[in-house]
């Protein structure tokens, strides 16, 4: 995934977490203690994001195995179309049946439909480890990280502003 933000080019996707995973330019964490105005608006946004992000991921962990295994070795034009017919088959059946209908405590005990066989699927993998390593080579690079989270900050403080009392 590429995108573009505070003018500058970044090459991967990232997840919005929380303190216990390392500084890779694949993780954004929000600040433990904010040095200045820019970065308390940054972890209120950013927390505030992830928690969304987390209850609407869990919906759909509910509802289907698919979405409960890890994606990091799929293609991203998979991983899209499956995160897209996901959410559309979920708005379906809550605009057809109703959100009172569904019995999550059923669905959560895996004896809903998500209890249903595995399907496998190619999921767009390099096809030897020396592929894999060159594929993933600045995964772990801290100085990416850095500059990923000051763009962030810094599109976000330009975007909304300081917070308003």
């Amino acid at each position: 995934m590429q995108f573009v933000v505070n003018s500058s080019h970044h090459t991967r996707g990232y997840y919005l977490i929380d303190d216990i995973y390392p500084k890779w330019p694949i993780f954004v964490k929000s600040f433990a203690f904010p040095s200045d105005a820019k970065k308390q608006r940054f972890k209120v946004m950013q927390e505030a994001a992830r928690k969304d992000v987390e209850r609407a991921f869990g919906v759909l962990q509910l509802r289907w195995n698919i979405v409960k295994g890890s994606a990091r070795l799929w293609k991203n034009e998979h991983m899209s179309s499956i995160m897209f017919a996901c959410i559309i088959l979920h708005n379906m059946i809550i605009e057809d049946e109703g959100a009172d209908t569904i019995d999550w405590k059923v669905e959560a005990g895996g004896e809903g439909s998500s209890s249903g066989p595995h399907t496998e699927f190619n999921t767009g993998a390099p096809s030897d480890f020396a592929a894999y390593m060159a594929q993933s080579s600045n995964l772990k690079d801290s100085r990416l990280h850095a500059r990923l989270c000051d763009d962030l900050v810094e599109h976000i403080w330009a975007r909304f502003g300081p917070i308003k009392s």
